[in-house]
This record gives C-alpha cells, structure tokens and sequence, in this order.
C-alpha cells in the first residue's frame, strides 16, 4: 500500500465515522419525538377520560331537570283536570238551579269564540303552560323572556319548546 491509498483509506474511514455520528444523531431525534408524541397522546386520553366525566354529571343534570319538569307537568294536568271538574260540576249545578226559557237558554249557552278557538269567557281556566309558551314563541318573545314573563327556568321553557 502506498501513501496515496491510506489517505483515501483514512478518509473513507473518517467519512464513515461521520455517518454513523448523524446517524446516532438522527436515531436520538426520533427517539425524542417519540416521547414527546407519547406524552401527548398520554395528556390527550386524560382530557377524554375528563371529558366523559363532565359530560356524564351533565346528562346526569339533565336527566334529574326533565324528571322534575314531567313530575311538575303530571301534577299542572292534574290541577287542570280538578279544576275543569269542578267548573263542570259547579255549571251542571247552576243548569238544574236554573232552566230560562229556551230561546234565552239557547243565547246564554252559546259564547263567541275567539281566533283562537277558545271561549271568550273570563270564567274560563289560564291555558295550560305549555299552551302559553307556545303562544309567546309564535309572538316573538325569546325563552329568556318568556321564562321570565311566566316565572319558570330557562330550562324549562327550552325543555318545553324542544318536546312539542
């Protein structure tokens, strides 16, 4: 071997030793990233896992508001239906106290109806409270307003309007 072939020896050598260096180098990046997409994925599955949880106690709240709200409607109907038996007793008892004439019978039996179907007689029940949610949405009212106007939660009245 001649001189001329151990320097081109020592710098095929020197070049190869540099390779593996990036090599090294390039091996200790990836690594890192690895970690790092790790540590990430790991932070990510306690966000999902909190996530869950929040979403649960909210369905939970959820779940426990409409109970209340269909426990609060079964007890309004109830009232309602009490009321519109008492108004029929208290009717059926004014008819057999007192019979006018016919023709007179006949005007005081039949009361004018208003656009909306109802009889227009302040004796008469409020509508019930689905019926008057209804009323103010279709007048332009918000349902913040509309809760407030009828001294109910938001909720209710949202939970009202999605059920109809």
């Amino acid at each position: 071997m001649t001189g001329g072939d151990e320097k081109v020896t020592g710098t095929l050598i020197f070049i190869l030793f540099l390779i593996n260096v990036l090599l090294a180098f390039a091996l200790l990046l990836l690594y890192m990233r690895q970690n790092k997409l790790m540590g990430i994925e790991k932070r990510q599955l306690l966000v999902l896992k909190e996530s869950e949880q929040v979403m649960a106690s909210l369905l939970e709240e959820i779940k426990d508001e409409n109970e209340k709200l269909l426990s609060r409607l079964m007890e309004s109907r109830e009232t309602e239906d009490t009321t519109m038996d008492a108004i029929t007793a208290n009717s059926i008892m004014e008819e057999k106290q007192f019979v006018p004439t016919t023709e007179k019978h006949q005007q005081e039996t039949v009361k004018p109806l208003d656009p909306q179907g109802a009889v227009s007689d302040d004796a008469v029940d409020p509508m019930p409270l689905r019926e008057q949610v209804e009323l103010l949405t279709e007048q332009g009212l918000t349902v913040t307003d509309i809760a407030r106007k009828l001294n109910k939660g938001k909720t209710e009245i949202e939970l009202l309007l999605k059920f109809q």
